[in-house]
């Protein structure tokens, strides 16, 4: 990994003092490899396109659930598809192609080989590594299409192979079929397994070779046969020989594709003209460039630009645009019907690749950047809700044939309300009521997370019934989102016998609230104490004050009970800003941003030693121990926390304030507005607000409206060292 300085503006412009008016290329603070190492982010520093449906990235033969762990010795090839910080197995794999020099074999662990570590490279759009054997590998990408070039050591002229295994999945195959069509083309499908065994997807894919290649075996198990062109099933594959007077560099672009191996086919051969790989990087490397420049930071901290931009940029890694260039799709349940973008609409764009119970609030940033992909998102989402049979429920959400790999829908309903309260909301209103009516009917409720999640569903059905006069729904459903209430223990005690009072299963007191995964789904009972994100008023009348639920809510955080490596509680340190004490929100927020700190638990449990360190790092490992990126939740709200801004509940378009850590951070809209973030005298020590301003008047709001973000304008803070305890307490 190399960590780049932009030494260049010093010398141009004479030092530090003048970098705040240079406008910096983002993609030199995009570093691919941070958390990529051991159990630490999950995540892979192959090629990307924004929102794209091929994710280039070298397998290696360590057990990480995107293929790739920076430890690790071996390559065993390059593969297609994968979810980026997957929280469990089974997100892809699928299509795993390896150059190298020797004889015929379809075992992976024969065909492996090491990599020269020191001579590995990745950027935005681009990974190179150079294999044992001297084959230097390169990946780029585009949209649909993985672009590989291979480069072969003049010296080795004998034995040249690129070899195809379409037996390679993180949990495994279903079904494939191969076709080799002439000695540079290539076609097939692989249909696998995904989310830990629960649901399938299938994709088409074609291969264009710009060299030819001389002879090929194909094989299917033990079976193997020269020049056998089509195979079908399990466990297939083929090696492609090169000739010895052949060309030293080889190039292949792998078109992928919902609909079919023709279209496969098109998509390699129109949307990459060609074979001019560096072009196309550099292409590729100038999208993102267009996309992350939406925001614009300026600031003295390398580390934290480089932060900043590499988690944006993961968190434009799902969903995948599931759309070929020609405007059709294959809906999720339903891959036998090819449906046409235009019977949805004009600009629709099908997006598939979900892990909502994690990602939901991504969201809410998202739209501030990209609000018309946001309006496609909540489209593919009701349409979702209208293909989805009944037996899919949000229990089981990821089962079923999906055009690509996914995990889980839960919480589909937060985003499609967020686009619709927004003013994005195109799409048809009946089907996405029915869908969150459905998801909140049918949530399972075995445990006390179940039930909280169960009612935060309620509540974002009862917001839609409302917005769309169904009176006959509402009663049930402002029941349903006050059913928490049914589940507070008033007199429940923490495990240091004082009385707080927390949920359980029944409303009756249990043992130990600190006993794991006994009655919530990945923590304990504090973790989800305060998951009532449509209603903390009614949460505040629960406990009895404001004043006691936030010492409740400060006494959590300084004995440590905070788990941010999980999701369910990631917005409690917001929830001062709604109890009176936003100067604790900006304590929190930017202790867990930028400081060391103590976590005890993982995901099911408590760690051997409590973990002392910072939680987000500019290194291979990023994240501290077992914290993965799930999807772009954990970078999104770095992201998120490092703006200042934070929506706490999607369903409601306002952003609570945090603490900025920039001096200066501006949006640019599409639209050619731009929001301006100011935070004058910022440092680690001035992280505390003292006064702001929107628009030049004076501000004393701990939230702001999405409405006035996307408008355009100036939000300007005074930061000091101590807090200022009167600040952001109007909240009307």
């Amino acid at each position: 990994m190399k960590i780049i300085v932009v030494f260049f503006v010093v010398l141009l412009f004479g030092g530090c003092s003048n970098i705040k008016n240079v406008k910096t290329d983002p993609l030199k603070y995009v570093d691919p490899f941070i958390c990529t190492e051991g159990d630490n982010g999950m995540l892979y520093p192959g090629p990307t396109f924004p929102f794209g449906l091929v994710h280039l990235s070298p397998e290696t033969e360590g057990d990480s659930h995107v293929g790739y762990y920076y430890e690790d010795k071996y390559v065993e090839g390059f593969s297609h598809l994968r979810i980026g910080g997957a929280g469990s197995r089974g997100k892809g794999g699928g299509l795993l192609l390896k150059p190298g020099i020797g004889k015929f074999s379809n075992k992976i662990d024969e065909f492996k080989e090491k990599y020269n570590k020191s001579l590995e490279e990745a950027s935005v759009g681009y990974y190179k590594t150079v294999l044992e054997s001297g084959v230097k590998v390169e990946l780029t990408v585009t949209e649909r299409v993985g672009f590989h070039q291979y480069s072969f050591p003049e010296e080795a002229k004998k034995d040249r192979y690129v070899v195809v295994d379409l037996s390679h999945s993180y949990v495994g195959m279903l079904d494939a079929s191969l076709n080799v069509l002439n000695n540079n083309e290539i076609t097939g499908m692989i249909k696998s397994k995904h989310n830990n065994g629960g649901g399938n997807h299938q994709l088409y894919f074609a291969i264009v070779a710009d060299t030819p290649f001389e002879s090929y075996t194909s094989w299917q198990g033990d079976n193997f046969e020269d020049e056998l062109a089509v195979r079908n099933g399990n466990d297939i594959g083929v090696w492609l020989r090169f000739p010895e007077n052949g060309k030293n560099v080889v190039r292949l672009k792998v078109g992928m594709s919902p609909i079919s191996e023709e279209q496969a086919m098109f998509e390699a051969k129109n949307e990459i003209k060609g074979f001019d790989f560096d072009n196309v990087r550099k292409q590729t490397a100038s999208v993102w460039r267009d996309k992350l420049s939406k925001m614009e930071v300026k600031s003295d901290s390398e580390e934290f630009k480089t932060l900043f931009y590499t988690h944006l940029y993961h968190s434009y890694l799902v969903p995948n645009n599931a759309t070929s260039s020609k405007g059709e799709y294959r809906a999720a349940h339903h891959l036998d019907t090819v449906c046409n973008t235009n019977s949805t609409a004009p600009d629709f764009t099908y997006y598939s690749c979900w892990s909502l119970w994690d990602d939901f609030r991504k969201y809410s940033m998202i739209s501030i950047l990209e609000p018309d992909v946001v309006k496609n998102i909540a489209r593919s989402l009701v349409n979702y809700y209208g293909s989805r049979p009944d037996w899919i429920t949000t229990a089981n959400a990821g089962d079923g044939s999906w055009p690509t790999p996914t995990i889980r829908m839960e919480f589909a309903s937060a985003v499609i309300m967020d686009a619709y309260n927004k003013g994005l909301g195109d799409f048809d209103t009946e089907i996405a009521f029915e869908g969150m009516l459905k998801d909140y009917e049918k949530y399972y409720t075995g445990n006390v997370s179940g039930k909280l999640e169960k009612a935060y569903h309620a509540y974002a059905a009862l917001n839609m019934a409302e917005s769309l006069g169904k009176t006959e729904y509402i009663e049930k459903l402002k029941a349903g989102a006050d059913a928490y209430k049914n589940i507070w223990s008033k007199e429940q005690k923490d495990n240091q016998g004082n009385v707080r009072g927390f949920f359980t299963l029944d409303g009756n007191t249990v043992p130990d609230v600190e006993e794991f995964e006994r009655y919530v789904y990945e923590g304990n009972l504090w973790h989800y104490r305060w998951f009532v994100l449509h209603d903390i008023e009614g949460l505040i009348d629960l406990r009895g004050s404001k004043e006691e639920l936030s010492d409740d809510l400060e006494y959590f955080f300084e004995n440590d009970f905070y788990m941010h490596l999980n999701e369910p509680d990631l917005h409690y340190p917001y929830l001062f800003n709604l109890l009176g004490k936003p100067y604790l929100t900006q304590k929190w927020i930017r202790t867990f941003t930028t400081k060391e700190v103590t976590q005890l638990y993982h995901n099911h449990g408590f760690f051997d030693e409590p973990v002392v360190k910072r939680i987000y790092r500019a290194d291979p490992a990023g994240y501290i121990e077992s914290m993965d990126d799930d999807a772009g939740t954990m970078s999104s709200w770095w992201v998120m926390s490092a703006m200042g801004l934070f929506q706490l509940d999607p369903v409601q378009p306002r952003y609570l304030i945090g603490s900025p850590i920039f001096p200066e951070l501006t949006i640019h809209h599409d639209s050619g507005t731009k929001f301006k973030i100011i935070a004058n005298n910022v440092s680690e020590d001035n992280f505390y607000i003292q006064s702001a301003k929107l628009n030049g008047q004076s501000y004393n709001k701990p939230w702001i409206e999405y409405s006035t973000v996307i408008n355009g304008g100036t939000l300007e803070f005074e930061m000091g060292s101590e807090p200022n305890k009167q600040w952001g307490t109007a909240i009307n």
